[in-house]
This record gives C-alpha cells, structure tokens and sequence, in this order.
C-alpha cells in the first residue's frame, strides 16, 4: 500500500516535531498558545507519543486529517504497558426482539453509512482508506492542533470542568444534559445515534452520547463513554469519540491521548476523531455504537464492528472492573454561565423525525442478556431544550428517546 503523493510520511511528521519553533505556530491565525513554555509542553508531548510508533500506510481523510496504520504491537496502548492483545470477541450481541418489525415512523429509513475504512474506499490521493491487516489505524494528532489550545492540559481536558464538594466529591460542571437512564446493573449498552452538526463557538460543546457509570454515589466514580462531539478537544465537526475517567475526574481522557490505556482493534473500520456524516432536516443519519464489557474490556463497537477498548484493569477494584450500575443516553452541552448551544439538531423533540434529533433501539445488556432499556428521563433546561422518553414501542424502535433545542442565553 505506497502512498502516491503530497501525504507528508510519517517520518517526515515525527522529524518535524524536533525542529518546530514556537514562532512559527504562534503566528497563526487560530493558535492560542499561552507561550513557549506551554508550546514545549505540546510538542514534548507529541514527541513522547510518536516515540514507539512507525507507520507502514497513511491516508487522508475527507477533511484533510491524516490517519496512519501502525503495527497493532507498536500502539501506545500495548507498548506502554507491554500488555498483549485481548482476543477479539464475538460480535456485539444484540437484542433478540419480541416486537413487530414495523417501524415506529413510516417514513424513509435512515442512512446507516458504511464503515468508515474499506477496500473499496480512496482518498483525495488515490491511497486505499483501509489499514492493512496486523495495523491499527491512528488520528495522526498535531501541532497545529494542540495549539488551537491555550495549553495541553485544556486540550487534554477537554474542556470539561469540575468542582468538588464538602465531601471531596468531584461534579462536572457548566453542562447541561438532555438525557436518560436506565439504573439497573449492566454490561453495557447499545442505541443508533442520529447525528446533526449544530453550531459550537469557542469553549462551547454539543453532543449525543452514551454513558456506562458505575453510579452516581459510588467512590470512586468510573465511566465509560462514547458517540460524537462537537467543541473541545476537538473543533466544530461532529467527530467520534470515546472517554472515560476511573478515578472521579482526577483523571479523564478522550479516545487515545492517554498514553497506554486505549487500544485498538486489529482491522478496525473506524477511527476515533474522524468527522461523521451528519444529518440534514428530512435526511437523518445515524451510526449504530455502544460498549460491551466482555472478554476482559469495555469494547467498542460501531456499525457492529469492534473499533477498541478499555482493559478493565483500567479501572482497578472499582466499579467497572466488573460491571456497569447505570446506563444513559442523550444529548449534552458545554457552555458559560448561562448562554449553551444548540443540543442535537437544534430542534425540539416535537419536531419529529427527520428533524429532532434521537437515539433509537436502545439497548441494555444485563447479565441475563441483552433487552430493551427501561429509560426515565433526567431534568433539563426547559427554556432552551425538551426531551421525550418511549420505553418498548413494539416497534423496531424499542426504546428511544428524541431530545435537543436551540440553546440560549437563558439556559
């Protein structure tokens, strides 16, 4: 698989670290670097996570981000830890539904795109959009990146800020959530996730997503997450993502940038951080995604193909070492004070399909296998969005729930 032109190699990449000048990024017109120091910071740090890796084929995606196929051996998440590859599981299981086939709404099917790497994909260049088998695929993460950020702990962050209580106890906060749980042990979950492309500025976010917990009041608090993102640490594209903390946020990471804890499937037809397609009104998309904690990981998987997972050695004697205690599902926003943006389409829920924005199918897997999930909606900003909650429709919706408004500067 040679790569035919204008992709700078991967060598090349990794050269240019060593002589990048803070001058020179600083100057841009998006940079927000704090100053040389911070810069140092950045490029250490990219320095330090390319050390291991080589990459035997790269491509570039539609938007122009570069993705590298390492040797599945040479990933950070094994080579830190010198941990080997777990076995890859069966595939996710699902639902076997007791329903109609019928669906909840007659309209047009939503398009479910096709994997994301496959033979039949070229990029701008001509390169096969596919990884070779024994490689993993990789974001190639940059600098002109990392300094859209005053430093690297905001863009490892997140943007996600968090207070802590008489108790100790941390709480995110500056979010506004437009959700559902299911709080009923678990081994995680499913749902198909429409996806919309709403208008973040600045520290603002906008999401749709999953979230396995090990519940609210336990010590310490662990999740898993995972579905698409708009705002820090990315930019204003819904991308995909994974997160998780073990540690009631004294940590937290989104997809890779922990250095030895993500690892990556071999032959896996997703990367994380790459742009999804997203909807337009009367066009919905959506992308099927869940975790599955099996065979010694909280695996992901979308389109019903394993992406990656966490090793539950993560999580150490905690909760999700073991099993999840909540499951949720829906939308979530980052903004300041009270000015938040648009959740999901930017719709409320009774606009309806095609223009609200939903997950729909959700299911949980229970130690007794996998059924429809018994959703009970959380509290949200009613003067900027809505939620609307249907538990086992007896359609092939099951459970679901549409979410989402335009935000406000009263939220």
């Amino acid at each position: 698989m040679a790569v035919h032109t204008a992709i700078p190699t991967f060598s090349e990449f990794v050269a240019s670290l060593y002589t990048a000048e803070f001058e020179a990024y600083a100057s841009r017109p998006d940079s927000a670097v704090r100053d040389a120091a911070a810069f140092e910071e950045m490029r250490r740090y990219l320095i330090d996570r390319n050390a291991s890796l080589e990459a035997v084929h790269s491509f570039t995606e539609t938007d122009g981000d570069i993705v590298d196929c390492v040797p599945t051996e040479r990933q950070p998440g094994l080579a830190r830890t010198g941990a080997k590859t777990l076995p890859t599981p069966d595939p996710p299981y699902e639902l076997r539904r007791q329903h109609a086939d019928a669906p909840e709404f007659v309209t047009e099917p939503p398009h479910a795109p096709p994997p994301q790497l496959r033979p039949d994909r070229r990029d701008r260049y001509g390169n096969q959009m596919l990884c070779p088998r024994g490689t993993v695929p990789m974001l190639r993460l940059t600098l002109e990146r990392l300094v859209g950020f005053p430093t690297l702990t905001d863009y490892l962050r997140g943007g996600l800020r968090v207070r802590r209580d008489e108790a100790g106890v941390a709480h995110p906060f500056g979010k506004i959530w437009g959700n559902a749980y299911d709080m009923r042990d678990n081994h995680g979950g499913a749902s198909g996730i429409n996806v919309w492309s709403p208008q973040v500025f600045g520290v603002e976010s906008s999401a749709s997503q999953q979230w396995y917990t090990s519940g609210a009041h336990s010590s310490p608090f662990q999740t898993v997450e995972c579905g698409y993102r708009l705002g820090p640490p990315f930019d204003n594209k819904p991308r995909l993502f994974v997160f998780y903390t073990p540690d009631g946020y004294s940590t937290w990471f989104y997809n890779d940038n922990h250095l030895g804890r993500w690892v990556y499937a071999d032959g896996a037809s997703h990367v994380l951080g790459t742009v999804l397609t997203a909807s337009r009104p009367g066009a919905p998309v959506q992308y099927r995604m869940g975790f599955f904690l099996t065979g010694g990981g909280w695996w992901f998987s979308v389109g019903g193909a394993w992406v990656g997972y966490y090793p539950t050695t993560t999580f150490g004697s905690g909760v999700l070492a073991t099993k999840a205690a909540g499951a949720g599902f829906g939308g979530e926003v980052g903004g300041v004070g009270t000015s938040f943006p648009s959740m999901g389409s930017g719709k409320r829920p009774p606009a309806g399909y095609g223009h609200a924005a939903y997950q729909h199918d959700v299911v949980i897997a229970l130690p007794t296998g996998a059924e429809s999930a018994n959703l009970t909606p959380e509290p949200t900003s009613v003067n900027c969005y809505g939620l609307e909650v249907t538990n086992h429709s007896g359609s092939s919706w099951g459970s679901y729930l549409f979410f989402g408004g335009p935000g406000g500067l009263n939220c």
